[in-house]
């Protein structure tokens, strides 16, 4: 099943797909062409002149999380939906790209349920920011997040990639500082050497108020034009 919706007057473009257990090849190409024929179009319609997108760098950023961090919620507040119901849990990835002056995201949100989880694996090549998102008012899933991001960190294919924790839902009662997720997720003495770390608050709808959203954007925007 797909699922496509837009938004923005050509700067921001977002592109899901329902797909549990999806080949990451498969998801690549297809997003491709979905890619070109948007760039297409933008050109036809005046936004963009094609010189201009061909120079435009292109990143890509993998969020992750596990299950109800609110991976879903961050997407559609950086695409502009009006996400005021939760979003169903996805079964698959859902792709957004953010198009600033100086580079293009691709932005792969995977599925964090237990059985899709597997499939992580699939998706860590090229990647050129991890954005590993945490819910920091649920302490007890703290360890199964720290033992899911360290899997991840053992791969090869992440070396020295830099890694941005959202600690999502700080306006929970009892919710746990960024600064404190870091630490539980035993980044907060990582080596340089092995990662760049970097840590962002967050709270997104429907539980709170959109707050740190756009920080989030910037920074990642920052982080890939390096």
């Amino acid at each position: 099943m797909a699922d496509k919706w837009f938004s923005g007057s050509g700067k921001k473009v977002a592109f899901g797909i329902a797909a549990g257990g999806a080949v990451a090849a498969t998801a690549f190409a297809l997003y491709k062409l979905y890619r070109n024929h948007v760039g297409e179009a933008l050109c036809d319609e005046g936004f963009v002149d094609n010189p201009k997108l061909e120079e435009i760098p292109e990143k890509r950023i993998l969020v992750l999380g596990l299950d109800g961090a609110g991976k879903s919620s961050f997407l559609a507040c950086l695409s502009n939906q009006d996400n005021k119901s939760s979003p169903l849990p996805t079964d698959g990835f859902n792709v957004i790209c953010l198009q600033t002056e100086k580079v293009a995201l691709d932005i792969w949100e995977i599925g964090g349920g237990e059985t899709v989880r597997k499939y992580w694996p699939n998706f860590l090549q090229d990647t050129d920011l991890l954005v590993y998102m945490v819910d920091s008012s649920n302490e007890a899933r703290f360890p199964e997040a720290y033992t899911e991001l360290h899997i991840l960190l053992g791969d090869e294919r992440l070396k020295k990639v830099p890694i941005l924790i959202l600690a999502n839902k700080q306006d929970v009662p009892n919710a746990f500082s960024p600064q404190k997720v870091m630490d539980a997720l035993g980044l907060s003495n990582m080596s340089t050497k092995e990662h760049n770390s970097y840590f962002l608050g967050l709270q997104v709808p429907p539980l709170g108020q959109k707050v740190g959203v756009k920080d989030a954007e910037k920074l990642m925007a920052r982080l890939c034009e390096r």
